[in-house]
């Protein structure tokens, strides 16, 4: 392409991989969404994908990675998900960056374009309520619509996650520091899933189906959309193994099953022992050991009926699979879940918990549990998942959500007719009554 300038002072032109990546891996914006793994990822999925730069006196500025899509009317759109990649405090530099961005899309015949920078909507605490003292962005939502932007609104998005509930790990110091930062609920749950044997291991192309095996059944359980096997397989023949962790969480049935009888065996024989003496003694301290013992003895013997039900020939279990992503800064945790019938061995949560010690040890600041609903209270959809990930510490992220800028207006205006036309025969179809119905 012929590079697109704005003024005299900057342009906008293709970018290899290399330069792409570079500067967005640099970016304090950066995220997975933009990154040159990602882009091999789509493009070897078909998708039509094109990486720019934007450089004023042949430094680089701004970069996005730019997605055309045409639906089956011939209804194209140019959108940049989670960027442009730019400093949005410097309003000129935002105003070229639209303006040769709109330029762009024009010559690729694109209706509309649409962006959503990775920036945050306004500071959060745990509990989601708002800190405008720490950072407010929503300015800049004016400064967009002034430039020809319409902002989507602030809902929940499912297909470009703008609520999220993310951990700093910036100055944590070692694993211990690490989980002290967790509550007492969470921290017993990493303990003894610890305890009991539950090991992580990363899908690779010949145990794919294994970890599809436990996503799928998990998304089936639970309610929540997953992709493709060949989605996942695409994932791991063309991004990196740091990049893409399909990670799964096990169990060997038999190995848990010794190790729980030799722990019931050793402390019953301790029981007894501690019984006898204060039967002989009459000694309160005995006694309150005995107590401790005893519950122990009573654990032990529950965890055992727990899982009367998987025979030993059920050998290594998988009970968890989740799709995690490290890129820039951060550890995502895309998308998994755990098999409802293991739900006893805590697999999420040590999947979670060994992705986070994963991400202190490659030096991540930041670990992002993503998609995030149910922040308002225990009644809505979604609350059981947000005080899950609470437990681990951190804090609500609201971004600021999708923006959408007609491009060729007579074009983007007839299709949103279509559409309110289709969406107002859906409604009135459902409204109609059934036939034969009483």
């Amino acid at each position: 392409m012929n590079p697109i300038k704005a003024g005299t002072e900057l342009e906008l032109a293709v970018l290899s991989d290399a330069e792409f990546e570079s500067f967005s891996l640099n970016h304090p914006q950066n995220n997975f969404i933009q990154s040159a793994d990602f882009t091999r990822f789509q493009r070897s999925r078909g998708q039509v994908v094109e990486l720019f730069g934007v450089r004023r006196d042949g430094e680089l500025v701004a970069a996005g990675k730019l997605n055309y899509t045409t639906n089956r009317f011939g209804y194209k759109v140019c959108e940049c998900a989670k960027g442009p990649l730019l400093d949005y405090a410097d309003a000129g530099l935002v105003r070229a960056v639209v303006e040769l961005l709109k330029q762009r899309a024009a010559q690729r015949k694109a209706a509309e374009l649409r962006i959503s920078p990775n920036l945050l909507y306004i500071a959060r605490d745990a509990d989601g309520a708002e800190h405008p003292e720490i950072q407010d962005n929503r300015p800049l939502i004016a400064e967009l619509a002034g430039l020809g932007f319409e902002h989507q609104g602030s809902d929940m998005n499912f297909a470009n996650v703008n609520w999220m509930f993310i951990k700093k790990l910036d100055g944590i110091q070692d694993p211990e520091e690490l989980i002290m930062g967790t509550s007492y609920r969470t921290r017993k749950a990493i303990r003894k899933a610890e305890k009991n044997g539950v090991f992580l291991e990363q899908a690779t192309l010949e145990t794919l189906d294994e970890f599809y095996d436990a996503l799928s059944t998990a998304g089936d359980e639970k309610g929540f959309i997953y992709r493709e096997r060949e989605y996942y397989e695409q994932l791991l023949r063309t991004t990196s193994a740091e990049f893409t962790k399909l990670m799964m969480a096990k169990i060997d049935i038999p190995a848990y099953r010794r190790s729980i009888t030799e722990r019931l065996d050793a402390e019953s024989v301790t029981a007894a022992e501690l019984r006898r003496e204060v039967e002989e003694t009459g000694s309160k301290k005995k006694a309150n050991r005995l107590k401790v013992v005893q519950d122990l003895v009573d654990s032990y013997e529950r965890s055992l009926k727990d899982i009367e039900r998987f025979p030993d020939s059920v050998g290594v279990a998988t009970v968890a699979a989740i799709h995690f992503v490290c890129f820039g800064d951060e550890v995502v945790c895309v998308i998994g879940g755990t098999k409802q019938d293991y739900i006893y061995f805590n697999g999420a949560t040590s999947l979670y918990w060994g992705m986070m010690l994963h991400a202190l040890e490659k030096g991540y600041s930041r670990y992002n549990f993503y998609g995030t609903f149910g922040i308002e209270g225990q009644d809505e959809e979604g609350h059981g998942g947000y005080a899950f990930k609470k437990g681990f510490g951190g804090e609500v992220v609201q971004l600021l959500g999708d923006f959408v800028m007609p491009v060729r207006p007579l074009v983007f205006q007839a299709n949103r007719l279509a559409r309110a036309a289709v969406m107002a025969a859906r409604t009135l179809l459902g409204k109609l009554p059934l036939k034969g119905r009483a």
